[in-house]
């Protein structure tokens, strides 16, 4: 069994470490109907002030976003409150049965949840809380409106040691509500495509009911597979959620979408 003390970074990983050491750029795209968009990114590691500002930046988009989701999946699976990270708050909301649940109050609680881990610096937790992190390097991305400024969207992605060359995990891609039709999910994520021309592969997780996510992602071609790299250092609880992967032998949208960026 692999430990984080046997586990190396590969080539993948140091040649990501040089190429692209605190690099950080700006692309500018059109959404569906033409409006101009602004693509910020920034690569660090997990010990970076910039990632800091970066998860405070998103944080109440994403509690936003990702709540009603969640909600949505504990509705399904009540059982998963007990065993799931930003669910175990809401554990004491069960306690009289599922019958008497307040799913308002429930929502909330995973918003202030999800706040307080995105407003969380992890460097402040020392070496010895973060060290399984400390070979990682992560991709993050915003997608703003040029003229206004406003916020749109985001995604964070990482490579770590147990990836194999040309591959990226998607953490999280996040679109505001009100701006799912301006085709910004493809946007972001052939923003990586511009970023690091080399991947091939990439791969994300979402709630087994968040059947409008997973629509989307088929739509730009990830299909659903049943297992992930294994990973000692990041392991999931795959009976609730779903693996989608995109490879660049089986579709070219993302990297036809990147050409768009400039």
């Amino acid at each position: 069994m692999h430990t984080s003390k046997t586990l190396q970074p590969t080539v993948w990983l140091t040649y990501l470490k040089k190429a692209l050491s605190g690099a950080s750029g700006t692309f500018e795209a059109k959404d569906n109907s033409g409006i101009p968009i602004l693509v910020e990114w920034y690569q660090t590691d997990i010990q970076s002030p910039v990632l800091v500002a970066f998860k405070k930046n998103i944080c109440e988009l994403a509690s936003q976003i990702l709540a009603p989701i969640e909600v949505q999946f504990l509705r399904a699976f009540p059982q998963a409150v007990s065993q799931e990270l930003f669910l175990k708050p809401c554990t004491p909301f069960f306690e009289r049965g599922v019958e008497d649940v307040n799913w308002s109050e429930v929502e909330e609680k995973i918003k202030s949840t999800i706040k307080q881990f995105y407003l969380t610096d992890l460097s402040k937790f020392g070496a010895h809380v973060i060290k399984p992190l400390l070979d990682d390097i992560y991709i993050f991305a915003t997608a703003k409106e040029k003229i206004s400024g406003k916020l749109l969207g985001f995604f964070m992605s990482s490579i770590t040691p147990a990836l194999p060359y040309g591959s990226v995990k998607v953490i999280n891609l996040g679109i505001s509500e009100n701006e799912r039709n301006r085709g910004l999910d493809r946007l972001l994520l052939s923003s990586l495509f511009k970023i690091i021309p080399e991947i091939n592969h990439l791969f994300l997780f979402t709630r087994p009911t968040n059947e409008n996510d997973l629509k989307a992602y088929r739509s730009l071609g990830f299909t659903q597979e049943m297992n992930s790299v294994k990973d000692p250092n990041h392991t999931v609880n795959m009976e609730y959620l779903t693996l989608m992967e995109y490879s660049t032998k089986n579709s070219n949208i993302l990297q036809s979408a990147y050409k768009n960026l400039f």
